[in-house]
């Protein structure tokens, strides 16, 4: 387990649709999958809620229990010191002791209590993930407080999660964070509801969306597609808006306007580019999609090509997801989107 490709910043462009693909029924399981089990690890509390002077002792157990995303927790994500530097006590005193950081965390302990609502949530979205992918890997799953610095942490093996990144944006801490780093848009996401299709967004992003260097555009937003599709089979009862990280007012005008917006990326030759600009500019995040009308959201690609694989399924309602991920050639599924 490494940090490549492991450390996926969201609050981020996660993300959905109404309609999922699959007629947003639930998937039965196929002989031989049964429910997962997926125990939430608080590194978090490990260490808000240890007596100070037993960090050092605190930290090896930690170290013990979580391995190697410990190690990635405090050099990568936290940036402490190396993992077996002897300062590392005395950055673990200051850090919990941090009034701000400390505050987060009393607040992301009332938020989700024990957790026992995302546990259930995740475990029936990696359930339904099994029963798409039978032989998936189901991550490990370790909720940590980063001072901000990361939400979604994926690795090979564990998916790791920032609570104080959902502890609501009126609280007195979100309102500290620079305006720079972090704008309004971005703190409006900060909200408990959106944790979970956070987290599963992150992990199927780096899990399960194919490399497209140097493909064009309408290859970015089909594969993106294939994976906010996959999304919403395994998120069923969460809001359509929570899951593509848009406001429901945003996700209303993509509705009102799909046709407009269709317009706009066919009528300036976007579609095959292979230009990064071009490309960013429909996958990218931000307060909306430059050259859109400012209520449009950012990362708008991502619902296009989701609307893109919703057609082609409606079409081929017989294709499994194993097939459509295995599908290379993104011209087969934009065959079938005939936007109004």
């Amino acid at each position: 387990m490494g940090p490549s490709r492991a450390i996926y910043s969201v609050l981020f462009a996660c993300a959905l649709v109404i309609a999922a693909c699959n007629g947003n029924r639930e998937p039965e399981l196929p002989p031989g999958i049964a429910p997962v089990s997926l125990p939430i690890g608080r590194l978090d509390q490990d260490l808000f809620h240890a007596s100070t002077d037993s960090l050092a002792a605190v930290s090896l157990r930690a170290h013990a229990t979580y391995g190697e995303f410990y190690r990635i927790y405090i050099e990568d994500i936290l940036q402490a010191a190396p993992i077996g530097d002897p300062r590392l006590p005395m950055a673990l005193h200051r850090f919990v002791l941090d009034q701000d950081w400390r505050a987060a965390q009393h607040a992301a302990d009332s938020a989700f209590g024990d957790m026992a609502a995302q546990r259930e949530e995740m475990e029936r979205a990696f359930t339904r993930l099994k029963a798409h992918f039978p032989d998936s890997l189901t991550p490990r799953l370790v909720a940590f407080n980063s001072g901000y610095n990361y939400a979604i942490v994926p690795t090979d093996s564990v998916l790791g999660m920032g609570v104080e990144w959902f502890i609501g944006p009126e609280h007195p801490v979100i309102g500290y964070l620079a305006p720079e780093r972090f704008p309004q848009y971005m703190k409006e996401r900060m909200r408990p509801a959106a944790m979970v299709p956070s987290a599963v967004k992150g992990w199927l992003m780096v899990h399960y969306l194919r490399e497209s260097v140097g493909e064009d555009l309408l290859t970015h937003l089909v594969e993106t597609g294939k994976v906010m599709a996959l999304l919403d089979a395994m998120l069923v009862g969460t809001d359509a808006h929570l899951k593509l990280a848009f406001t429901e007012e945003q996700l209303a005008w993509c509705e009102a306007n799909e046709y407009e917006i269709w317009k706009s990326l066919v009528g300036n030759d976007q579609l095959y580019s292979k230009k990064g600009e071009d490309i960013g500019r429909w996958l990218n995040d931000g307060p909306f999609t430059n050259g859109l009308p400012h209520e449009s959201p950012g990362h708008l690609g991502e619902w296009v090509g989701l609307r893109m694989v919703q057609a082609y399924m409606k079409e081929y309602p017989k294709t499994t997801f194993a097939q459509l991920f295995a599908l290379e050639d993104a011209r087969m599924i934009l065959q079938a989107y005939k936007p109004r």
